[in-house]
């Protein structure tokens, strides 16, 4: 049987002030702001009030999720809205291959890219992570009314930290899926990248082209004009793996691993 929560006055005044703003989060300093017929202490008592009742829930010090209907646990209905009002950034990584369709599973982690910001937050189920990418946080567009990586800048992204992107498997999936702006891709590698990142992708992009992946050719010349080191397709993992010469990296994953979407369903 449903249960009627009654409201007094001033908790009804911060529940009004909190729908007004049409968010899903609200700060402290908002709510002294819409409602001034109240003393902060009044807000800061209703606000402590309506999180024990379900309607706010405390994100961190002086931020809190509003919702419409109560609930004794966070009920998150747009967490890509949510990530970006906890983050000043654009979605990205997994994220923004999951809002582009090119990710058959749903993230359980909310990624946003942002200049300076690196922290997590965890909201009921659904974790929230901020990713610092310093001038690398840039190609943004405004996309299903939400600011997220063009699909470019996407896998630009991703080939930069594979492991936000699920991995290189997942990865070279969606890259073989995609289509995608070839010279504003390559541009960011031009303006962010360093040799080793320009190799470890160079050498992906051509597995992709073996299996029937349509990659120009000025992208590959341009991937070999920086060969220039030896690196590893995964830096942190230990152990050997097969050498690639063209591209100077050892592939400690393994071919197999990497198109094992496309293997597996052969």
């Amino acid at each position: 049987m449903h249960k009627n929560i009654y409201l007094a006055p001033h908790e009804q005044a911060v529940v009004n002030a909190a729908r007004s703003t049409g968010r899903v989060t609200i700060n402290g300093e908002q709510l002294y702001e819409l409602c001034p017929e109240l003393s902060r202490h009044a807000v800061n008592r209703a606000c402590s009030s309506l999180s024990r009742k379900g309607y706010l829930h405390r994100l961190r010090r002086g931020l809190y999720l509003f919702q419409e209907r109560p609930s004794t646990t966070p009920e998150l209905s747009d967490p890509y809205r949510i990530a970006l009002e906890l983050f000043p950034g654009y979605l990205a990584f997994s994220s923004a291959l999951k809002l582009y369709d090119l990710l058959e599973y749903e993230p359980a982690t909310m990624f946003v890219a942002t200049s300076r910001t690196s922290g997590e937050l965890k909201i009921g189920r659904a974790m929230f992570k901020a990713v610092a990418m310093g001038e690398r946080a840039t190609g943004e567009v405004l996309f299903e009314r939400l600011w997220v990586s063009s699909r470019a800048k996407t896998f630009f992204d991703c080939f930069y930290r594979p492991n936000y992107a699920g991995g290189y498997s997942t990865l070279s999936k969606a890259m073989f899926a995609a289509e995608l702006d070839w010279h504003e891709f390559l541009s960011y590698f031009e303006r962010f990248a360093s040799n080793s990142l320009c190799q470890r992708t160079a050498y992906v992009l051509d597995l992709l082209r073996e299996v029937g992946k349509g990659v120009p050719k000025f992208i590959l010349d341009y991937f070999s004009r920086r060969v220039r080191t030896r690196t590893r397709l995964v830096p942190t993992a230990a152990g050997a793996g097969k050498w690639i010469a063209r591209w100077q990296v050892m592939d400690n994953l393994g071919k197999e691993a990497i198109l094992e979407w496309y293997y597996g369903g052969r």
